[in-house]
């Protein structure tokens, strides 16, 4: 699915970016160029990078118990 129809970038690369260390907006934007024309897509980008920053937050917690 494309979430940056601007700058052709589909939710996959996202996804894949985010799973290698990139997990800011900036850094997401620097490595993809995702919301840095119109910025439609920046709401979308940050549930993913929310979602991302859950988790990890939820493992580090099972590994604290």
């Amino acid at each position: 699915m494309y979430v940056c129809i601007c700058n052709d970038v589909k939710e996959k690369q996202i996804k894949a970016a985010i799973a290698s260390g990139i997990d800011t907006l900036a850094g997401l934007q620097e490595t993809l160029d995702v919301a840095t024309c119109c910025g439609c897509c920046e709401p979308m980008v940050n549930d993913y990078l929310d979602e991302h920053h859950e988790m990890m937050a939820v493992s580090q917690l099972a590994y604290a118990v």
